[in-house]
């Protein structure tokens, strides 16, 4: 076989994102690989996937306890006792197993969303009995329009000289009111009612339904809609404009609605792209930097996601993958030359071929060593038998040619090891043993062990 010389490598592109970073760091990946346990190495990136995954679910739920705290505080700062809502604790990562944390966010979810629903009911029941409370001069000696009269089914040819709206005109998220799904508006009183005081509590339910479904951390301009439309159905003095407000007010809460949902897209995918980037080293000043403060901002709802910064996030994102992957280059390659019986030195972590070729050399070698470089740009391998101590005559060039071929049976071991590991390799430039002279270069310093995740024993 050929000394090779230049030797291209290419990732595996079944690898997701996840398995790389874990491939890259996770000891038992590392040693799975360097025994060439196909199974357990596979059950090692499946395992560190689905870690990956529970750590993004409990992040994500994390921001939305904070968003829903805020929200219960703001909202029980406007309406005192009226609202008191448990909202669940989030959770610190740490030791916990991806079971644990699997279990963590199943149960958590159900809960803040029962803490959310609980919150909005209870947010528009306050509402409600604040409008009709505060109702006062004219307003307050009118008869209010009666919720039967709002939703009542009506003929073709209403009084109002309108046809009767559909299920289908209605709509999607506002389905028909029923009074059975109501936070209902306490009256105060358990006894008979008078008519005006039926029809204000029957418009104050009809109101709390369509308020409760007013998603808790929408932003405050949109809330502010929505209340005073609903303060003009209080103060309604006929089913008319009751109706034609009630409407007002639906709409206004659906569009109110559907910025909080965009804005929680957006915070998820900010979560998602800080967790990406957190492997990324920082200084305080550099890209990375900037952009993760930024996306920080995204979660907690002070700007939005707009198109530039998903941008930089993305070009920040590519540099961490990249980054992943010649971190699990290096250290495949690493590993199998040591298990191979070379010594590779420390620092092999941060090679370039800037920083010039590392230097690879074997205990039974003491005139020669190989140099080898990782081009990350040009996804290369470049190696070279060289001398490391002068020889003469025929005996030194035989010992040359001998080297050169150990190095070329070794290396076709590594490719084959390599593979196992995702990474196939093709030779493109390639030398015969003995065609050219090998180079004298400077002796290498006194290799430092390279310690090994979970090192054991090598077997023979």
């Amino acid at each position: 076989m050929s000394g090779p010389k230049c030797t291209t490598y290419q990732l595996d592109q079944s690898f997701t994102a996840a398995e790389l970073r874990a491939a890259a760091r996770d000891a038992a990946v590392r040693e799975a690989t360097r025994r060439r346990q196909e199974a357990a190495r596979e059950a090692a990136l499946r395992a560190a996937a689905a870690r990956d995954a529970a750590v993004r679910g409990v992040k994500a739920l994390n921001a939305r306890i904070t968003a829903l705290s805020r929200a219960r505080d703001d909202r029980g700062k406007q309406y005192g006792a009226a609202v008191s809502v448990q909202v669940p604790e989030p959770l610190v990562l740490g030791t916990q197993s991806t079971s644990e944390l699997e279990s963590w966010c199943a149960e958590t979810d159900g809960a803040l969303a029962g803490a959310e629903r609980e919150l909005r009911e209870q947010t528009a029941r306050a509402l409600a009995t604040e409008l009709f409370v505060g109702m006062s001069g004219h307003t307050a000696g009118r008869r209010p329009a009666e919720a039967a009269e709002l939703f009542a089914d009506r003929p073709e040819n209403s009084p109002a000289g309108r046809p009767e709206a559909t299920p289908a005109d209605r709509p999607q998220d506002f389905p028909a009111d029923r009074p059975e799904d109501s936070p209902a508006v306490p009256s105060g009183a358990d006894g008979p009612r008078d008519g005006d005081e039926a029809a204000r509590e029957d418009v104050g339910q009809a109101l709390a339904r369509v308020l409760s479904r007013l998603l808790p951390d929408c932003d405050e301009d949109r809330r502010t809609a929505a209340r005073a439309a609903a303060a003009r159905v209080a103060a309604a003095a006929t089913p008319d404009e009751a109706r034609t407000w009630l409407t007002e007010t639906r709409l206004r809460v659906q569009r109110a609605n559907e910025a909080a949902e965009a804005a929680r897209r957006e915070a998820r995918e900010a979560i998602e792209l800080l967790h990406d980037l957190e492997e990324l080293e920082g200084t305080g000043e550099t890209e990375a930097d900037s952009v993760r403060a930024l996306l920080t901002e995204v979660v907690s709802g002070h700007r939005a996601l707009d198109e530039s910064l998903r941008r930089r996030a993305a070009d920040c994102r590519a540099a961490a993958e990249a980054e992943a992957e010649q971190r699990y280059v290096v250290n495949t390659v690493t590993d199998a030359l040591a298990d191979l019986g070379y010594h590779v030195g420390e620092g092999f972590e941060t090679l370039t071929v800037a920083d010039g070729a590392l230097r690879l050399s074997r205990s039974e070698w003491p005139e020669h060593a190989v140099n080898l470089a990782v081009d990350r740009q040009g996804g290369q391998l470049r190696t070279a038998v060289v001398r490391t101590a002068a020889g003469h005559g025929d005996d030194a060039a035989h010992l040359d040619v001998e080297r050169e071929e150990q190095w070329c049976r070794d290396f076709q071991e590594l490719r084959d090891r390599l593979a196992e590991a995702g990474l196939r390799t093709d030779v493109q430039v390639a030398v015969p043993p003995g065609r050219v002279p090998v180079p004298l270069v400077a002796a290498p310093a006194a290799p430092v062990p390279r310690a090994r995740p979970g090192h054991r024993e090598r077997e023979r």
